[in-house]
């Protein structure tokens, strides 16, 4: 049989070009390319990958699909896991916030503590009146060090 194109290939599994091209790329298929750029595909690679169609030119199945017992088991499964997710999704949000509380109670307790040992800081007034020792006048110029 000869080898099938992107297209063809589509068709003979009702799957998109894009997947199948995904296949290839991940090398879940192997594919050469002709002389034209197009992909060629050996048909046993493709149908090992992906179920060929009853007919060929007929269209996926679209319609509603049948339930049975094995259906319902595995929704029913799937339902726990996502629940027991979900369940573990609140518990670390709840982790979070209780650590993200305590961070910044640590925080504030840390801050109280800086203002109980650090000075305040000295207004704008205080930081420009010049330096004097108590009872000593101001001097009225700079003193200058020469250093030879």
């Amino acid at each position: 049989m000869a080898a099938y194109t992107l297209g063809t290939a589509s068709q003979a599994t009702g799957c998109a070009k894009s997947t199948i091209l995904r296949a290839i790329k991940a090398g879940r298929i192997s594919a050469v390319r002709d002389d034209f750029g197009r992909w060629q595909i050996e048909p046993a690679q493709l149908f090992h990958v992906f179920p060929t169609l009853a007919n060929p030119d007929a269209t996926p199945h679209t319609g509603p699909m049948e339930w049975d017992t094995t259906t319902d088991t595995l929704v029913a499964e799937l339902r726990a896991v996502i629940a027991d997710l979900r369940r573990e999704q609140d518990d670390l949000r709840q982790e979070r916030d209780h650590w993200r509380a305590a961070y910044e109670r640590e925080q504030a307790a840390h801050a109280a503590t800086q203002r109980l040992l650090l000075p305040e800081p000295a207004t704008a007034a205080e930081r420009d009146a010049p330096a004097t020792r108590e009872g000593a006048p101001a001097p009225e110029t700079p003193l200058k060090f020469w250093c030879w």
